[in-house]
C-alpha cells in the first residue's frame, strides 16, 4: 500500500469508521511492514506520546463493549488494536534509537555486538550419518527405502519418493536438528511442510507408506503445515502431549526449559489429548493440566517470519528466547525483577544490540555482553 492509503486507514480506525474490510488491510500491511516503514510512520506523527495514548484508549473502549457482543466477534477488532499498537511500539523504538547511538551504553553494546542466527541444523540418517546442512552442498544427500533426500538452496530439505521401492514400508528414522543460533524448514515424505525453531530437533521415517499414521516426535519448537489425509493422520508426539490432525497449520513449543507446552492452531483443527482445539485458540499443557485459550495465532509463528513479537511478556522468557536464537548465555546480577513483562515487534535479522537497546529503555534495566554472555542488570 501507498503512505497515503494507510494513514487514512490509521485515521479512519481512530475514528471509529473503519470497515471489517480496512481493519484487516491495516493488519496485513502491519504483518509485512519493513524498519524503514516503521521509522516514516514514527516521523510522520508529530505527538508519538499522543498516538500512543488515543490507540491506548481506543482498545480500552472496544474491551470495554464486550459485554455487548460475543467474545468471537470482538477479538478481530481488538487483534487488530493491539497490532497498531505494536507497530507504533516499534516505530518509536526506531525513531528514538537513531538518538542514542552515541550513548555510552549503546557503544559498548556495539562494541562487543553478537550477529543474529540463521539456516543451520544436522540432518542425522538412519545408518547414523550426521551430516551437516549448513556446510553440505545443493542437491541429492541420500537416498534411504525408495526416497531421495536433498538440499535446496534456500535452507529446506525435501523428501521425494524414486521407483518403486518408495512404496515399501520401512523402520527408517531421520532427525534433523537445530543448533542454537540455527533454523531450518523440511518437507516430509507425504509433502508437509514443517519450520524447526532454534534448539529443536524433529525425528521422523523416512517414508510414512504403510502406516496406519503418519507419527513424528518434537522437542523445541516447530510450526506444520500438514498435508490432508483422512486415511492417514498425522501425529505430534512432544513433552506429555500428543497432536492429532488431518491436515491443518499449527505452532508447538515444547522447550525442555520452558515451564509449559503450547500448541497454537492458526488454520483446521487438531485434537490434544482428547480435547479439541479451533483456529485462534492455544492450548496450554502446565503441571499436568491443559488450559484452552483464544489468541492471535500469527502472532506465535513470529520466529518463522523473521520476528521477535513480545506481548506483556515476561523478561525470563524474553531472554530465553534470544539465547537459544542469538547463541548466547544469559546471567543475571543483582536484584533483578524477573516479572518485568516487554511488549513490541523486532527484527529477528537485527543484530542483538537492538533488542537489548529496546529492553534498556523501556524498563530501565542495563545489559552487558562478553563473549557470548550477556548479564542483565539493575
Amino acid at each position: 500500500m501507498q503512505k497515503e492509503q494507510i494513514e487514512e486507514l490509521v485515521r479512519k480506525y481512530f475514528n471509529n469508521t473503519a470497515t471489517p474490510q480496512e481493519l484487516a488491510q491495516l493488519s496485513a500491511w502491519y504483518r509485512t511492514m519493513s524498519a524503514e516503514e516503521v521509522v516514516w510512520f514514527a516521523e510522520i506523527q508529530n505527538e508519538e506520546e499522543i498516538l500512543k495514548a488515543a490507540m491506548l484508549k481506543n482498545i480500552q473502549k472496544e474491551i470495554g463493549e464486550q459485554a455487548n457482543r460475543s467474545t468471537r466477534k470482538l477479538w478481530p477488532r481488538i487483534a487488530a488494536a493491539a497490532a497498531i499498537l505494536l507497530v507504533v511500539g516499534a516505530a518509536l523504538f526506531f525513531y528514538t534509537q537513531r538518538h542514542l547511538e552515541g550513548s555510552a551504553a549503546t557503544r559498548d553494546l556495539l562494541a562487543n555486538d553478537i550477529k543474529p542466527g540463521g539456516n543451520k541444523a544436522y540432518l542425522v540418517l538412519s545408518n547414523g550419518k550426521r551430516v551437516s546442512l549448513t556446510d553440505a552442498a545443493n542437491g541429492e544427500l541420500a537416498q534411504e527405502a525408495g526416497v531421495e533426500i536433498a538440499k535446496t538452496a534456500n535452507g529446506q530439505v525435501i523428501y521425494t519418493a524414486r521407483g518403486s521401492d518408495g512404496i515399501k514400508y520401512s523402520n527408517a528414522l531421520n532427525t534433523i536438528e537445530t543448533p542454537r543460533g540455527g533454523q531450518y524448514q523440511v518437507r516430509l515424505p507425504d509433502g508437509s511442510k514443517v519450520w524447526l525453531n532454534a534448539a529443536s530437533k524433529l525425528i521422523y521415517p523416512v517414508s510414512f507408506n504403510g502406516r496406519g499414521q503418519r507419527v513424528v516426535e518434537l522437542s523445541g519448537e516447530a510450526y506444520f503445515e500438514i498435508f490432508k489425509n483422512k486415511l492417514q493422520p498425522f501425529v505430534v508426539k512432544s513433552k506429555n502431549q500428543e497432536v492429532t490432525v488431518l491436515g491443518t497449520h499449527f505452532n508447538v513449543n515444547s522447550y525442555s526449559d520452558e515451564p509449559d507446552t503450547k500448541t497454537t492452531l492458526l488454520e483446521g483443527s487438531v485434537r490434544i489429548n482428547g480435547i479439541i482445539l479451533k483456529p485462534n485458540e492455544q492450548a496450554v499443557l502446565a503441571g499436568g493440566k491443559l488450559s484452552v485459550k483464544e489468541v492471535e495465532a500469527a502472532s506465535f509463528t513470529d520466529w518463522k517470519d523473521g520476528q521477535f513479537y513480545f506481548r506483556n511478556e515476561a523478561l525470563p522468557s524474553v531472554m530465553r528466547k534470544l539465547a537459544r536464537w542469538y547463541n548466547v548465555d544469559i546471567q543475571f546480577q543483582g536484584p533483578i525483577d524477573q516479572s518485568t513483562t516487554f511488549s513490541g515487534v523486532v527484527s529477528k535479522y537485527d543484530q542483538i544490540s537492538k533488542v537489548l537497546t529496546l529492553m534498556e529503555k523501556s524498563e530501565g534495566l542495563h545489559f552487558k555482553i562478553e563473549g557470548r554472555t550477556v548479564t542483565v542488570l539493575k
